[in-house]
């Protein structure tokens, strides 16, 4: 796998989903819409059959996109949400989550996984519709849940472009600082509940083989409810109708100073670490199930 190539294609879409477009929220739907196209068109050059997920919410028509294969004999899914909060950018929330669900599912395509995955582009996850029935990821997985879909895993990616290798550039909760969990903002953090710690695990040992950036992991009670802060994606809509989910995420507002601001910008992504975060995930689609 080129990473040359795979950097170019995390350029590309990084420039059009947080330079051209910009906001994506659901108070600019115009742009909400274009993101939701963008997603739904990479995946169809891809050779995907994208379909729509629709519903309305605030008067608009929206969508969570999805390709791949939803097995009934069992899938996994990659997802990240394409929305952002107004008035940002949203370069690292999330349009790198998107830019890298995106190169993965290109490369799966030369790939011949063991197991069947679905690349889902998640809709209104932020603010106002985060923590509401009409968050994208709740719409989904409630409707799995309903129909007793056989989801093996949901990876959830939660901002993953943001890096620094300053000492003391990543803050921790209390608890996670007494557990002496790393200082320096250079990893991707790995989260779980305890139900999905065997995937997490699973998942940490093909990103250490199949790329250079450094992986932490942490598992928390089933939910995370006693740890708020690890519940903040959409993922947490899949712990809570007892699918196992792990979060990949740079942390946020625990190490990108511009969360939700306007200085979430594309310049100040790291798109060497993001280049190894695709191999790494590509690496996991590659190898899970066997």
């Amino acid at each position: 796998m080129d990473r040359d190539v795979i950097r170019a294609n995390l350029t590309r879409h990084l420039t059009y989903l947080s330079v051209t477009l910009g906001d994506r929220s659901i108070c600019r739907p115009e742009n909400l819409k274009a993101a939701e196209d963008y997603v739904t068109e990479n995946f169809a050059a891809m050779g995907y059959a994208p379909r729509r997920q629709s519903f309305t919410y605030m008067r608009e028509k929206v969508s969570n996109i999805i390709a791949g294969d939803e097995n009934p004999g069992g899938y996994y899914i990659l997802g990240a949400h394409f929305d952002t909060v107004a008035g940002t950018p949203g370069a690292d929330d999330n349009a790198s989550g998107v830019a890298v669900l995106l190169e993965v599912a290109r490369l799966a395509q030369n790939l011949t996984p063991p197991r069947p995955w679905a690349f889902i582009g998640f809709t209104c996850e932020e603010p106002p519709a985060f923590f509401t029935p009409d968050m994208g990821s709740r719409v989904y997985a409630k409707k799995a849940r309903q129909q007793k879909a056989n989801i093996l895993g949901m990876l959830c990616l939660e901002m993953v472009g943001y890096y620094s290798q300053t000492p003391h550039s990543q803050s921790l909760p209390l608890p996670l600082r007494l557990m002496g969990y790393p200082t320096t903002g250079n990893f991707i953090g790995l989260v779980s509940d305890r139900r999905s710690r065997p995937l997490m695990v699973r998942l940490e040992a093909a990103i250490k083989g199949g790329c250079r950036l450094p992986a932490v992991t942490l598992a928390v009670p089933l939910g995370g409810h006693i740890l708020p802060e690890v519940r903040l994606s959409d993922h947490a809509n899949f712990w809570d109708e007892g699918y196992p989910a792990v979060m990949l995420t740079d942390t946020a507002f625990m190490r990108n100073p511009n969360y939700h601001g306007e200085g979430d910008v594309m310049d100040l992504l790291d798109l060497t670490a993001m280049t190894e975060l695709t191999l790494g995930l590509a690496n996991f689609v590659a190898r899970e199930g066997r």
